[in-house]
């Protein structure tokens, strides 16, 4: 006992107390290391990590936003901009004699015809996000029956089973496949243009596990 010099030589732990995860060298690789780390199919797990959900939205407007979001895009346009100025200086009394009307209905038919044409378009966008958030994906579930979910539902984490022609509408990593040598042909025509079959395997270590889902 009190004798500090002798019983340094056996490395006990020290007393400090220290609660914290991180130190300045350490936040970085370890933060970002707990941020990618997934556990397949452990839903309860991953949602902790709050990653991005799978909806997909191409629309640019949604019923609050359009208004306002569509009158400032047609006014970046110079010639549209170059009107607003125009009837901003008519409604001005004695800095001109043209009535103010002769301007703003011609610049205002441009806007509402322009408008209900954005209108249009995006209202096809939201129906062709819906149609393809809403396809149903097979969500593998250890020792249960399997779950059909929405494209949307899917989540990080999740193992899918997918059959022969069925859409994906997410970044997937393959497993295995029930094919010869474990390959798969998908087409990409939707991402870039290319309807040739492109071949895809899955690791050596995964792809043996072929259709045994348990073990998925």
């Amino acid at each position: 006992a009190n004798n500090h010099e002798y019983n340094i030589q056996f490395k006990y732990a020290n007393n400090v107390l220290s609660t914290s995860k991180y130190n300045i060298i350490t936040f970085l690789p370890l933060n970002l290391f707990e941020q990618f780390l997934r556990i397949a199919n452990n839903h309860e797990y991953n949602i902790q990590f709050k990653y991005a959900n799978n909806v997909l939205s191409t629309s640019k407007y949604n019923i609050i936003t359009f208004l306002p979001l569509n009158l400032f895009e047609q006014f970046l346009r110079i010639a549209n901009f170059y009107f607003l100025i125009l009837v901003i200086l008519q409604s001005i009394p004695g800095v001109t004699s043209v009535p103010v009307y002769s301007t703003v209905v011609p610049l205002a038919g441009v806007l509402a015809v322009t408008a209900i044409k954005d209108a249009y378009d995006d209202i096809k966008r939201h129906v062709s996000d819906h149609r393809i958030n809403s396809r149903s994906a097979m969500v593998v579930r250890k020792d249960t029956d399997n779950d059909v979910v929405k494209w949307k539902d899917v989540r990080v984490g999740d193992v899918l089973r997918l059959e022969n022609n069925d859409f994906i509408t997410a970044d997937l990593l393959l497993l295995s496949s029930s094919e010869p040598n474990s390959l798969v042909y998908i087409e990409t025509a939707e991402l870039d243009g290319e309807t040739n079959l492109k071949v895809r395997q899955p690791l050596p270590e995964t792809a043996e596990l072929e259709n045994d889902e348990n073990a998925l």
